[in-house]
């Protein structure tokens, strides 16, 4: 069996969200026989795979990836991300990280989402098997794009043990703080999470680690900015983070929505206390190793969660996070791909 990975989405210098979650799978994955397509030659900290780059780079999926598929296609194609080429010509496979555009469209630009309503809903049509990273998420693909459920599987993401976990160095650069680490978009509920530390007695800052302007991995977050107590960082090295984790009095994803939540676990695995909100996919991910905010539209209880915060749920979630691994997430798509091409 020959199978052909779209890795486009791992192969960027910052990796945020599915970037990430593309290129983890990549570094685990464990056959020989696979050929990783590219748009442009692997930065240097790709994993050492068999690559096959080609172009024209503009609109790539679309057309270089489309002759490539037409003129040698593999078995079977997986595409760690919802945009697959149009024309199909072997059975695929694709991954959905969240349904944020279809929920929440006000928040995104009207010419991003026309591509994203338009070509997810035309890579679910044509997909053998759709891999996504909740049991919330796969709920919402079912309702929107009426998809039988058996042609979804949930394959958990896992987190990088050897870089967050209990034995990590906090951070002192910042003193005590909550921390917000992830892309600055709308769902992420930054605004209210602002607005309620403003009006909580402490002295605690709270320190915002992410994108401050527009392009990969931020937008529409010209109301977020920083003062004495409030630090945005911009984007951070990969190195820093386990440290900044469990420098952190609370790690907060206040967030409106989420497909996952990956930077709560990577918080767990290093001993840091999490506050996250009561939606979509966070109960299901964090368990009873969270602090929960019942209303992420209430100021009010976002306020009250970040009160409730303590040492009690540590331990707790060094325990949980050990059923979040890569290597069950590829042996777990692999074995989606595999039956794929059994079926074919």
């Amino acid at each position: 069996m020959k199978i052909g990975i779209n890795g486009n989405e791992a192969n960027v210098a910052h990796r945020v969200g599915v970037n990430q979650y593309a290129f983890e799978i990549l570094r685990h994955w464990p056959e020989d026989d696979v050929t990783v397509y590219l748009s442009h030659p692997p930065l240097s900290d790709m994993p050492k795979l068999h690559y096959e780059v080609f172009g024209p780079r503009k609109m790539w999926t679309l057309t270089g990836l489309q002759k490539k598929l037409l003129l040698d296609p593999p078995d079977v194609l997986f595409t760690p991300t919802h945009y697959a080429p149009l024309l199909p010509t072997r059975p695929s496979v694709i991954s959905i990280m969240d349904l944020a555009f279809e929920k929440f469209p006000a928040y995104f630009k009207t010419s991003d989402l026309c591509q994203l309503k338009y070509w997810t809903r035309v890579s679910v049509a044509q997909a053998a098997k759709i891999i996504t990273i909740s049991e919330s998420t796969k709920r919402d693909i079912c309702e929107i794009y009426k998809v039988p459920a058996e042609k979804i599987v949930v394959t958990y993401p896992g987190f990088d043990q050897k870089r967050f976990n209990s034995q990590a160095k906090p951070n002192k650069k910042y003193g005590d703080y909550f921390l917000y680490l992830g892309t600055l978009q709308p769902r992420k509920n930054l605004e209210r999470l602002i607005e309620a530390y403003r009006q909580l007695k402490t002295r605690s800052k709270l320190v915002i680690a992410g994108m401050i302007n527009e392009g990969r991995g931020g937008w529409m977050n010209e109301n977020i900015r920083a003062s004495q107590n409030i630090i945005l960082t911009g984007y951070l090295p990969d190195e820093d983070l386990p440290g900044l984790y469990a420098g952190a009095r609370a790690f907060v994803l206040p967030s409106l929505y989420e497909g996952f939540g990956i930077p709560a676990i990577e918080a767990m695995a290093c001993g840091t206390p999490v506050v996250v909100s009561r939606v979509s996919s966070l109960p299901e991910i964090c368990g009873e190793a969270a602090f929960y905010i019942d209303d992420p539209y209430s100021i009010e209880s976002i306020q009250s969660a970040l009160t409730k915060v303590d040492k009690s749920k540590a331990k707790l979630g060094l325990e949980w996070i050990k059923r979040y691994n890569w290597d069950n997430t590829v042996r777990q798509t692999l074995e989606v791909i595999k039956s794929v091409y059994v079926q074919r």
